[in-house]
């Protein structure tokens, strides 16, 4: 019976020996794949259009740009490190997670890589970008098991939203006018349209606050069932980085017909802007 015992516990010990060496395989896999997307990311070809006379710019739009760029030349690419909370479901518990991304400006695009603990040793590694226009989410549990990844033009769509609300991050990208125009509501409100491929737009409204800052943006993003509906985020914990004006605080949310459903709340760490190329 002991000899049975034993027997079952060794083999039990080299499947767990093996599971962790598939792990580490597709962990050092998955890190590849970051690093070819990342290298096609930045090696996006930048934009043959010719920079447009600027349009005179709303009130509150040139304020912000006032406060948070002024003189500041254009940002090229913004590496950024997060912590912070995500909740998978409206019902849901938040889950711990850290996440760093890396943002271009000619053109505009981004990728977006996380890692939410959900007990210790089990984790669930994200992947979302928007490179060249066209946008992407990867999901693995433990670098190894697929749990989603989708593409299409409802991603693409909504990976561009994403990229405009995170814009204050590196605030230049919103001035620049071959990709970005801005049209008037009223004196706290203006709506911003990123052309994020030939021909293909998306739409958010900005609220800004007493400051000249932004309060919060909003728009229409399908879920992943496919449905359209609003969708937008909050800025806070605004601070001076390297002459720019940016938010180290951002929450983000649906509006569900249960109600509004806030499942993404970050803190920044860090950021660097014009940074040798380093691996997220």
């Amino acid at each position: 019976m002991k000899q049975i015992l034993w027997l079952v516990l060794l083999g039990l010990a080299s499947l767990s020996g093996l599971l962790g060496v598939v792990v580490l395989i597709n962990r050092y896999r998955f890190k590849r794949r970051l690093a070819r997307e990342c290298g096609a990311l930045r090696g996006a070809p930048p934009s043959t259009m010719p920079v447009p006379s600027l349009d005179v710019l709303p009130d509150p739009v040139e304020r912000y740009r006032q406060v948070a760029v002024g003189d500041r030349a254009a940002v090229h690419t913004l590496q950024l490190s997060h912590r912070g909370s995500f909740t998978m479901s409206p019902n849901g518990k938040p889950l711990p997670i850290r996440g760093a991304q890396l943002f271009t400006e000619d053109p505009p695009g981004f990728l977006w890589w996380g890692r939410i603990r959900m007990s210790p040793g089990v984790w669930i590694d994200a992947r979302d970008m928007s490179v060249a226009g066209l946008g992407s989410m990867r999901v693995l549990l433990d670098d190894t098991v697929p749990i989603a990844d989708a593409q299409g033009p409802q991603l693409d769509e909504g990976a561009a939203l994403r990229l405009l609300a995170e814009m204050p991050w590196y605030p230049t990208a919103l001035f620049d006018q071959r990709y970005v125009r801005w049209r008037a509501i009223d004196e706290r409100h203006a709506e911003a349209t990123l052309e994020f491929a030939p021909g293909r737009k998306v739409r958010g409204v900005f609220e800004f606050g007493a400051d000249g800052l932004p309060l919060r943006m909003s728009g229409q993003r399908y879920t992943d069932r496919g449905e359209s509906r609003p969708w937008g985020g909050v800025y806070r914990d605004w601070r001076t980085v390297e002459g720019l004006r940016v938010p180290f605080e951002a929450e983000v949310s649906w509006e569900l017909p249960a109600g509004s459903y806030s499942y993404a709340h970050w803190f920044v760490d860090s950021m660097r802007y014009d940074a040798p190329e380093t691996p997220l």
